[in-house]
């Protein structure tokens, strides 16, 4: 009977400077152990040790392609999300300083109305508190806003950007004011600016005092 260490001497044998190894002898051992009553390994077991070992080679190979891959999407969706975010960032800051600047705008063209005009409230942009009291204008709130044109517009279109738009209201004479019997009287205006555009909308609301 052959012993199942007969492969592992004469491979020994060969290492340490011995015969050389004969492939025969592999065959014969492979022939005697399949007749032999030592059934710890036969010619089918190390086969199989020797296929199971290149496929773990080979799933170890697929399962750190597929990390990769993994970690290779996910930093791809990571920087999706960020550029995004950034652009919705940059969107709402410009819908914001647009409304800010027809704000501005709007101030300012209180300042060059005549006296006149402002007494009156002809600018058709320019309101009393008695429609806001009474609901008929409500300017913090964006569907309150027509500027389309198609009917009687209560605000008009900012000269600095499109769908960007200016209103105001003559809220109150300021503290004092109404001491005032002859001349002109400080009154306080609440100026609006509002930007709707790129899916955001932003409204801005100054008060500012003008002597008419």
């Amino acid at each position: 009977m052959i012993s199942t260490s007969y492969l592992k001497i004469k491979i020994l044998a060969q290492n340490r400077g011995g015969g050389k190894f004969q492939t025969g002898d592999i065959l014969k051992y492979f022939e005697d152990l399949e007749f032999s009553s030592n059934k710890e390994f036969g010619p089918k077991d190390y086969l199989e040790i020797a296929c199971n070992q290149s496929g773990s080679v080979l799933l170890i190979t697929l399962l750190v392609l597929m990390a990769v891959t993994i970690l290779g999407v996910a930093s791809i969706n990571q920087s999706v999300v960020e550029l995004k975010i950034a652009q919705n960032e940059k969107e709402i800051r410009e819908v914001f300083y647009s409304a800010e600047g027809a704000c501005m705008e709007g101030v300012q063209r209180l300042i060059d109305t005549q006296t006149i005009d402002l007494n009156e409230q002809i600018q058709f942009w320019h309101h009393s508190r008695k429609e806001m009291d009474t609901g008929l204008i409500d300017f913090r709130n964006p569907q309150r806003w027509k500027v389309d044109g198609k009917s009687e517009d209560n605000a008009m279109e900012s000269a600095l950007n499109a769908k960007t738009y200016i209103a105001a209201v003559e809220w109150k004479v300021a503290t004092g004011g109404s001491l005032v019997q002859t001349g002109s009287r400080l009154y306080q205006n609440r100026v609006y600016g509002y930007c709707h555009k790129t899916g955001n909308g932003q409204i801005i609301e100054m008060g500012y005092y003008i002597r008419y």
